[in-house]
């Protein structure tokens, strides 16, 4: 092996080294902060939402500045439908072009296509953008649940987990949408109200507390989810298949099914939503019929540097009165089209060497790229704690060695 290839093979080691330790000891100071806060505010919701979820914040920043000391070069390309940005202006425009900014609205769902387990990195980065990474709410598999102190983090993050039994994901996200939802008129436990009873299965049944309480802080928030339940893989691609035959629908060539009651649900209890957000996000790299997940492994990411070049984000917008909500059956159907614009989406962008549309001002999008980046002022509020905790410990260690 060459001088050059030894270098580098050293230098993604050590990157790699540096990530994982700037991020475990990134992940204990947050959740020693949410431990504090919630230790010291116990007699004040309002004041102990306000921190929790500036630590959520803080948790989007750690990720992202991980990501950005071992995938510096990657770009995130953001297409928005000329009309749809015309209404609603989601892509703006910003003094440092590096730095995006968006405008997306503050009761919202935002819904992707899955492609690799990293997905709701990007997703939640692009919250971010519009002043909502700290309102973020994640549907997650039941399992992510035991990862030691994660799972504290995420439990004070109000994060929803999901074990697919429909028996007791429906009371779960009943409970937890009904909290957000309310939290957000100003009528939640976060402005001194609970619910009048608890059902024997444990449903929280709130009655009608919007003619007896007086409205406080509303809190914003943006949900995120995968109506697909996993990424795109040739197994998941085969048992998509299946399902598709089970509910008579023909498969994608490019997506997985969507899977319908859980988003429906969603939807129907989150009355204070107004607008969804439909993602399509897709990565430069991958080939039709190839896997990004297989392409972009953990060890090919942090250990030998082979990132995405361009991320490319796709965002259009729809109103929720404007979505079928009759019927399960007639949401299904809705929701299985919007499915199929994304199937014929995914194929443009292999049709056109790695982009969802080749001219676009013919197309009618708008379109920029940028650094999946926060300012410097907040790389330094993020890595400040772990720095200094680990020149502390190596001051000591050295102190030990040489006595």
């Amino acid at each position: 092996m060459s001088l050059t290839g030894i270098l580098y093979k050293t230098t993604r080691a050590f990157l790699c080294f540096l990530s994982v330790i700037i991020f475990i000891l990134g992940a204990i100071f947050i959740v020693l902060q949410q431990f504090l806060i919630k230790t010291l505010f116990t007699s004040s919701p309002h004041y102990t939402k306000l921190f929790l979820d500036s630590s959520k914040k803080s948790f989007i920043l750690l990720l992202i500045t991980i990501f950005k000391l071992t995938s510096k070069d990657t770009k995130i390309r953001l297409t928005v439908p000329k009309e749809v940005n015309d209404r609603h202006g989601i892509i703006s425009e910003v003094k440092d072009e590096s730095l995006a900014k968006t405008l997306m609205e503050r009761q919202s769902i935002m819904i992707a296509n899955h492609q690799i387990y990293t997905d709701w990195v990007y997703l939640w980065w692009l919250s971010y953008t519009s002043d909502l990474g700290g309102s973020v709410y994640i549907l997650l598999k039941k399992s992510l649940s035991y990862i030691p102190v994660l799972r504290y983090g995420m439990k004070n993050y109000e994060f929803i987990f999901l074990s697919r039994k429909w028996q007791e994901d429906q009371i779960t996200l009943h409970n937890q949408l009904n909290d957000i939802d309310r939290n957000s008129r100003g009528l939640g436990r976060v402005n001194g109200n609970i619910p009048e009873k608890t059902t024997h299965e444990g449903k929280f049944l709130w009655g009608d507390l919007d003619s007896k309480s007086k409205a406080g802080h509303k809190w914003p928030y943006q949900l995120i989810l995968f109506p697909e339940g996993t990424n795109l893989s040739a197994n998941t691609r085969k048992k998509s298949i299946k399902y598709a035959e089970k509910v008579n629908k023909q498969p994608f060539r490019n997506v997985l099914l969507p899977h319908v009651t859980g988003l429906y649900t969603i939807i129907k209890t989150l009355s204070s939503c107004k607008y969804l957000y439909d993602v399509t996000i897709a990565y430069s790299g991958v080939k039709r019929h190839e896997y990004a997940q297989d392409i972009y492994t953990m060890k090919r990411v942090f250990l030998e540097g082979k990132s995405p070049h361009c991320i490319d984000i796709h965002v259009t917008v729809v109103k929720v009165e404007d979505i079928p909500m009759g019927s399960i059956d007639e949401f299904s159907d809705w929701l299985f089209k919007r499915w199929e614009m994304k199937d014929n989406l995914m194929q443009s962008f292999y049709d056109n060497n790695g982009v969802f549309y080749n001219g676009e001002k013919n197309e009618g999008v708008i379109s920029s790229v940028y650094d999946c980046c926060c300012s410097p002022k907040e790389y330094l509020q993020i890595l400040f704690a772990p720095c200094l905790t680990l020149w502390f410990v190596l001051k000591v260690f050295i102190k030990w060695v040489f006595k």
